[in-house]
């Protein structure tokens, strides 16, 4: 790889790694979404660093080209991300949920709360001032 596309691959892993810091800071993304994201913006800003170790490593793997290691690993990458946000959605279908049955049962309380309250106020109006007393 030429010097100048290894400079344009650290150049990019360093704005999308400081993107993801700038996120975290501004409380816009989550610490734990953002370890994965974390870990692929380290891997663009290292790989074009460590290409030589890394054509080493597909090489000893018996991989015949090396950037089919470098692919392979970016699908695991976003496996492990698509992974985490399935992880994420489950739980807060979960909560969605509990809350709804928990508004549903509120909600049935208020009204009959509602209904008792019109019932003795229909019997305080129906009732002669000698009875009220």
């Amino acid at each position: 790889m030429s010097p100048r596309a290894r400079l344009l691959l650290f150049v990019i892993g360093l704005i999308v790694f400081i993107t993801i810091i700038n996120l975290i800071r501004t409380r816009r993304l989550k610490e734990e979404y953002a370890l994965l994201w974390l870990l692929a913006a380290l891997a663009l800003v290292a790989t074009p660093i460590l290409i030589n170790p890394l054509d080493q490593i597909a090489f000893f793997l018996d991989i015949e080209y090396p950037p089919a290691l470098f692919l392979g690993l970016g699908i695991i990458g976003l496996l492990l991300i698509i992974f985490q946000l399935t992880l994420v959605i489950s739980k807060f279908s979960d909560q969605i949920r509990i809350l709804t049955q928990e508004v549903a049962l509120l909600r049935h309380r208020v009204q009959a709360l509602e209904a008792r309250v019109e019932k003795e106020g229909e019997e305080s109006e129906t009732l002669s001032p000698t009875e009220r007393s």
